[in-house]
Formats: structure tokens, sequence, C-alpha cells
């Protein structure tokens, strides 16, 4: 039996949970014995100790950035992370091999946990990084842009590496490692598994060195969707109502008289009285995404990867409002494969009731969706958690 230990640093929501859990079991399952550094504790019961599993806590850097420089690539993500202060890193790096020094693990998985890579570079334990493509870029001199289709910020990325580089060198001389040669060597010698479909790759330009193993969300849990009544397609809607378009969107839905099921977190019982009314139903639960995508004819999110992932494999449309980055990069892989529009962020007065009906009325979105559902016909989370499972077995033998 060997002793896993998996980290949670940076990011948000359940997508970091659920990919870990799905690869959790099948270690167990296989005998091995895994534990959970998580950024964020109060997820953790209700997924991971009801599993079964202990948890700790993820090393974590806490302050925020004043007028940070601009950055164009993952070294932006790194910054955010602590990096561009060469105390604080230390400080931090310190921390991760403290918790490593306690839990001894034969190997380390790093679902976007870069601080605790490069804490554990050099120290002899295999080191495996899973995540979406966002948290693992294209290997290359330098990190490429996130903004891949603008010159200007291509032409920006070695600056950018170098703005980083330098602190992160001071850190590790402060802790008596050696440099790192390039920002991306963070990614040296760690085995990189991404947990997503090719055509949804946050970069269009992998090669080898990064293994794709397909699909990644837990769609088997929540409460049944229960459909209201209405006349037309069924639309499945997960968005936060805080996003500045919510309202606007289920004015759209309300009108069109369309069956609607949507699940907004946090939305007040006044809102949702406010918003409904007979085709539109709101549910405070998670809904199983799988039995959701399952039914509707379009499918309505934020372009998160988990969200995504099931209605291209249920071959839906999809409309999406990305709120960052990262999920703008995922809505500009749906728009180039034709199965999507996006509303992108600070858009303003969009017309919602003509993007619904275009993705329903025009015949390429829905033949688009099909397709790329046939590409990946049998694809489902569970064997993509059996599939990291053998990658990091490999590891340990």
């Amino acid at each position: 039996m060997s002793r896993v230990l998996m980290a949670w640093e940076l990011g948000a929501n359940m997508g970091h949970i659920d990919r870990m859990l799905i690869t959790a079991r099948a270690l167990r399952e296989r005998g091995h014995a895994v534990t959970f550094a998580l950024k964020d504790l109060a997820r953790a019961h209700g997924r991971i100790v009801a599993d079964g599993f202990p948890v700790l806590q993820s090393p974590l850097w806490l302050p925020r950035m004043v007028n940070p420089p601009k950055l164009v690539n993952f070294s932006a993500v790194l910054a955010a992370a602590g990096w561009l202060d060469s105390g604080g890193l230390a400080g931090l790096l310190s921390a991760w091999r403290g918790l490593f020094e306690l839990h001894r693990p034969d190997l380390l998985v790093c679902d976007h946990a870069p601080t605790a890579m490069l804490a554990m570079r050099g120290r002899g334990t295999p080191v495996a990084a899973i995540g979406n493509c966002f948290e693992i870029p294209p290997r290359r001199d330098v990190f490429p842009a996130m903004n891949y289709w603008d010159k200007g910020d291509v032409a920006q990325c070695a600056r950018s590496d170098a703005l980083l580089l330098a602190p992160v060198n001071q850190a590790l001389a402060l802790l008596g490692d050696s440099a790192l040669p390039r920002l991306t060597e963070l990614f040296g010698g760690v085995r990189c598994i991404a947990a997503s479909l090719p055509e949804l790759a946050h970069y269009p330009d992998y090669d080898e060195r990064v293994r794709m193993v397909g699909p990644s969300y837990v769609g088997d849990s929540g409460v049944a969707p229960q459909w209201p009544a209405g006349e037309g397609a069924r639309v499945f809607v997960y968005l936060s109502p805080e996003h500045a378009d919510f309202n606007a969107l289920m004015e759209a839905l309300r009108q069109s008289g369309m069956p609607t099921l949507v699940h907004a977190k946090g939305l007040s019982p006044d809102a949702a009285r406010r918003l409904g009314g007979p085709s539109i139903r709101f549910e405070s639960a998670p809904v199983r995404m799988d039995q959701a995508v399952r039914a509707a004819a379009l499918v309505v999110s934020h372009a998160s990867l988990g969200t995504v992932s099931a209605a291209a494999l249920a071959g839906c449309p999809q409309l999406v409002l990305p709120n960052h980055m990262e999920q703008y990069m995922v809505a500009r892989r749906i728009i180039d494969g034709g199965f999507g529009l996006a509303v992108p962020p600070g858009s303003r007065n969009t017309d919602y009731p003509a993007l619904l009906r275009r993705l329903l009325d025009e015949p390429c979105f829905a033949a688009a969706a099909r397709a790329l559902a046939q590409r990946h016909a049998g694809a489902d989370p569970t064997k993509t958690g059996a599939c990291i499972a053998d990658e990091l077995e490999a590891l340990l033998r």
C-alpha cells in the first residue's frame, strides 16, 4: 500500500474536489491510502470526509496584490499565489515541506497546486499534476498567452515569465535550493495529466508531454431534475444569480415559455418568486448533471469545464456567460467548435431572446454538438478516474 497526498491550492468551486475525489476512489479501490490537503475545508465534509478520506489544510497565500504588473500567461496565476514575493514564497514552500514531513507521501498529486509542486522539486518523491488545461499549460520555453489569439499578448510572454523568475529563484536561494533555469521548468519531471476533451482544452496546441484522459466531473450526485410545465425545448441553466445579466436572461426565458430548470446557488426566495413563472423552476440544491443535460435541448452556464463537458457529451448546444479568463478561454473553444455562443464579460444590452432563438432554430449548432458527442461516445468521468489512477500507479511502480 502506498501513501498518496492529493493537494489543492488555487481556484474555487467544486471542480477541483470532484476531480480529485474521482481519482482518489479509484486509487483506494486498488489498495492505496489517500489523504487530501485542501484549499477550502468548508467544502470538504459533504464530498471528501463523508467518503472516508482524511483531510488537511493546504498552505495558502492570503495577501492581495496591489497594482500587479501586467502578466499575460500562467505567470499571472503564479503571481496571485504569492510568487512575486520571494520571502513570502519561501514561507509557503517551507510550510508545504513541513506537511510533506508529517505525511511522508510516496506520491504527490497536485490539482492546481503549483507551490506544492515547487516545494517537492528535487526531493525524490514522484509528482503528478492533474487538472484541466488552464492549470496545465502546453510545455514551451515560456508559458503561452492566455489570449493565445492576441499577437500583442503572445509577444509579451517571455517578459511575463522573466518578471516572476527572479523572485522565485530568490526564494529558492533562501532555502538553499538550486535555481529554476526557466519558469516553465516548474513542470519539469512532473507527470502532467489533463482531464479534458481535446476540443475543450483551454489552449489549442498540446503535445504528447501532456496526457489528455477525458472529462472529469461528478454527474451522478444531487437532486433529480424536476422540469416545469411549458412548451418547446427544455433549457437547463447553471448560473450565479450575481451575474449582471442574470435577471435579463431569466426574463427572456420566462417570456419564451420554454420549460426551464435553473440551479442558481444563493438565489433568495423573493428573487425566485419575482423572476419565476409557470415555465421556470428554480432549484436551490445541486442538480444531477447527467440527467439534466440528457433531458435538455440547450444548456446555459458560465463555461466551467465540468458543466461544459457534461453538456458536450450529451450533444447539447450551449450558451455561456464567462466570468473570468479561464471560463472565457473555454468559451472561445465552444465558439471555435461551432456548438455554442458566448456573451463576453462586460457585454451590454445583450439580446438574449435572439441568442436563444439562434441556438435552437439554426441547425448548425445542434449538428456540431451531436458530432462532438459522437466523437467521444462512451467517454465518462468514471473512465477518466480509472485512467488517471493507471497513470499514477505507473509513477508508484
